[in-house]
């Protein structure tokens, strides 16, 4: 049988309020979700009781649940600055980014960078894994070097139609 958390359990202390957190993806909306859950965290008034996340929402997810289980709310400020950071160090070798004239005239968009207008080409031709033979995963090469699975593992689960709900 299916256990699904309904309300949250009543605060550990009367000046915290406990809470879940659904994580929205979408690449940038990652990245602005850490620095809203590193406030939270600091903040110290909420306690989080569950957490879901999808795309970049997850990232942000599974590396909350890890800190928090290693190490409370510090550890997870810590464990999120970490993963935002290789992620960032990661992407600078990126082909798809704005050229140097793009990015000192302030012009946001990649409708100029060549590595994006061939991949957009490209995925119209060739299916993805066409596109990617050797099977690399670079996000799961980052995952790997910042997150503890099986310290998040040891997070308890609630599993709620095939998707889980980690709970620190």
């Amino acid at each position: 049988m299916t256990k699904i958390l309904n309300h949250p359990r009543k605060s550990s202390s009367p000046t915290t309020k406990r809470i879940n957190l659904a994580l929205q993806g979408g690449g940038a909306h990652g990245a602005f979700t850490w620095g809203v859950l590193d406030y939270l965290l600091e903040d110290g008034r909420l306690e989080i009781a569950a957490i879901s996340g999808t795309s970049a929402g997850a990232m942000n997810a599974v590396a909350l649940a890890d800190g928090l289980t290693s190490g409370g709310p510090d550890g997870a400020r810590e464990k999120l600055h970490g993963f935002w950071q290789t992620m960032s160090e990661a992407a600078r070798g990126s082909p798809i980014k704005r050229a140097p004239i793009d990015v000192m005239m302030g012009y946001w968009s990649l409708d100029r960078s060549w590595g994006y207008q061939m991949m957009n080409a490209m995925s119209r031709m060739f299916s993805p894994y066409q596109l990617n033979p050797m099977d690399m995963n670079p996000l799961k090469d980052v995952l790997e070097s910042c997150v503890d699975f099986d310290c998040v593992q040891s997070c308890h689960s609630i599993h709620v139609n095939r998707h889980a709900i980690l709970t620190p």
